[in-house]
């Protein structure tokens, strides 16, 4: 399936990967780097935008660094996620908030906002 550049998307990944300090102190710099993220499995969500899914490492995404919403200086930070880490891509034009409320229970990160 190709995935378009700009799409929105969520990728369920391995809580291991998305705990490694190197990925981590990008995913949530605003905690503190030693805080280890939990869920009720093993799965992480980052909802990211799609910068290119046709790399053959993996997909190319950008994540917002703060929750903020509407905030133009909120970091982005473009994110390679190894296809060996990925377990699901999920594509929405927009995730409700009842999907952004379950992902909350379990640890998620990266909140984007399409206006």
């Amino acid at each position: 399936m190709q995935i378009d550049k700009g799409a929105s998307i969520a990728v369920v990944v391995k809580r291991t990967w998305a705990n490694l300090h190197g990925v981590r102190m990008f995913l949530r710099p605003q905690d503190s780097p030693q805080t280890e993220i939990r869920g009720v499995d093993e799965s992480h969500i980052l909802f990211a935008t799609v910068l290119d899914a046709d790399d053959a490492r993996g997909i190319w995404i950008e994540v917002t660094a703060d929750k903020t919403k509407n905030d133009s200086a909120v970091e982005r930070f473009t994110l390679l996620v190894p296809w060996s880490q990925v377990w699901s891509i999920v594509v929405s034009e927009q995730f409700s908030p009842a999907i952004r409320q379950e992902a909350r229970k379990i640890g998620f990160t990266g909140e984007i906002e399409r206006g």
